[in-house]
């Protein structure tokens, strides 16, 4: 069985589920680790965690580099349209 790992803490988990469609959609096996913790008082490191089995790490980060690239440049386009 493989390890997973960790490749994207989210800042809620709504994000979380969003990676993890798009991982899925690549064909990458994902976990999500501390799900149950919306609305709930949160610790340090205690937040919704995106986990890929170790042999799919590189696919998967590159993967969330694309999708968080692409939201910055939304954001950069929106922010000229101002």
């Amino acid at each position: 069985m493989d390890e997973y790992v960790e490749v994207f803490a989210a800042s809620d988990i709504t994000f979380a589920y969003l990676m993890k469609a798009h991982l899925e959609n690549a064909g990458i096996p994902v976990q999500i680790a501390n799900e149950n913790l919306q609305g709930a008082y949160c610790l340090d490191g205690m937040v919704p965690r995106v986990l890929v089995p170790a042999a799919h790490i590189e696919q998967a980060k590159r993967i969330i580099e694309e999708i968080q690239q692409a939201s910055q440049n939304d954001l950069d386009d929106d922010e000229q349209e101002q």
